[in-house]
């Protein structure tokens, strides 16, 4: 899928990161109270942060096979949101 550089956000890091942080939030049915599918969800993404996903649902079974933390970058946000909590209210 083209990338359209409407949108002056990009996403610079991983498309991995991306996929996994996309998945939690439609599990989580945050966004249009879980009505929104995961394709619409991952066209908004590409969209919104100038991305090409590629074959998310196979990237999504990378992930769910992982030995350690299948959850790796939602658990680095949780860690560096709150090293950044911590680190104001020193």
């Amino acid at each position: 899928m083209p990338v359209d550089k409407s949108s002056k956000l990009f996403w610079t890091g991983s498309k991995t990161d991306l996929i996994e942080l996309l998945y939690a939030l439609h599990s989580t049915s945050v966004i249009n109270s879980g009505t929104v599918d995961i394709k619409e969800l991952a066209l908004h993404f590409e969209h919104f942060y100038n991305i090409d996903l590629g074959n998310y649902y196979h990237t999504f079974i990378e992930i769910r096979a992982r030995k350690n933390s299948k959850t790796k970058f939602l658990d680095k946000l949780v860690e560096i949101l709150n090293q950044r909590m911590e680190v104001l209210d020193d």
